[in-house]
């Protein structure tokens, strides 16, 4: 896949109507004044890296990337449809795990006993 993989589906995939649920509420807010005129409102998005949970992470180093994405989603106000309005591909990096330092038991004191 490219790394620069974007995509965006203007359109409900089911009936082709292009009104939006979600899109239609925040275009309430920029006509009042209340957000910014380039920001998006959408059902969800959901970012992250794929990786095979401990397995990749065993097996990779700090510092490496990974492939990312990134998905919004609203909902079709004509039939109801939830359906991706747009696709992108990230590369996320690895980071150092903190090291977990050992748990100290609490040390007497003699004003708290």
């Amino acid at each position: 896949m490219d790394k620069n993989f974007q995509a965006t589906f203007d359109q409900c995939p089911n009936c082709g109507s292009d009104q939006r649920f979600c899109e239609q509420l925040g275009q309430e807010l920029k006509d009042r004044g209340l957000a910014r005129p380039d920001w998006t409102f959408n059902y969800d998005v959901r970012n992250g890296v794929v990786m095979d949970g401990k397995y990749t992470q065993i097996h990779i180093l700090s510092g490496a990337t990974l492939p990312g994405f990134t998905i919004a989603t609203d909902i079709c106000m004509d039939c109801g449809t939830l359906y991706a309005v747009r696709l992108n591909r990230l590369e996320g990096e690895m980071k150092p795990m903190p090291r977990q330092g050992p748990i100290m038991p609490p040390i007497s004191n003699p004003r708290f006993s």
